[in-house]
């Protein structure tokens, strides 16, 4: 008898951390999304009635309620980020049926617009002048023409700044105004002036 009963404690006892800890007793779960390149504050998401913000540069984030086990998951993007553009992973985010497994695994991603930056250069009599911007550098010569385009891009309102590697033999490039932000549009009105060098 005294076997029995202690065992019938214990196994009441296990209920109670189960219930107590999340368990499978009242069926709660917790609802988090994985989140991939945001750079920008302004992302706002939807899960049934429920909705979260999320902060810029966020790898992650949980929605405020516990979600019932076997209820519909089904993420949606109810803002846009600033300048940004975000996608749902269907295949974890939308019409999922959850469970302790599914609710952890919801994903968005996220890509903010970027754009071109170049301009142009005047008295480039001599190679080569070579610019950079961050890791990224042109080469620009006489017979190639006088306007240049950095490859790559750069994101929505981040800083850049632009200078001169390497100057051309005999000449001394200036840029005029080589730092600032990037506007919501390609910026190709860069000046570039190069004059002889003083001997």
């Amino acid at each position: 008898m005294k076997s029995m009963y202690a065992c019938a404690t214990a196994g009441a006892l296990c209920a109670a951390l189960l219930a107590g800890c999340g368990g499978s007793d009242n069926g709660n779960l917790t609802l988090r999304v994985g989140v991939q390149g945001l750079l920008k504050p302004g992302l706002v998401l939807k899960n049934g009635d429920q909705t979260v913000s999320v902060p810029a540069g966020a790898n992650e984030v949980y929605f405020p309620n516990l979600i019932a086990e076997d209820s519909t998951i089904n993420i949606e993007i109810v803002t846009d980020a600033t300048a940004t553009v975000c996608s749902v992973d269907k295949a974890t985010s939308t019409n999922i049926k959850a469970n302790y497994y599914t609710a952890l695994r919801t994903s968005v991603t996220c890509v903010t617009n970027s754009y071109k930056l170049g301009g142009t250069v005047t008295g480039l009599t001599q190679d080569q002048l070579v610019l950079t911007l961050g890791s990224n550098t042109v080469t620009i010569r006489p017979e190639t023409g006088s306007s240049f385009e950095f490859p790559g891009s750069v994101y929505d309102g981040f800083a850049y700044g632009v200078t001169v590697l390497q100057q051309p033999e005999g000449l001394t490039c200036t840029v005029e105004n080589p730092t600032g932000t990037m506007p919501s549009g390609d910026r190709l009105n860069l000046a570039v002036s190069c004059v002889p060098r003083a001997s």
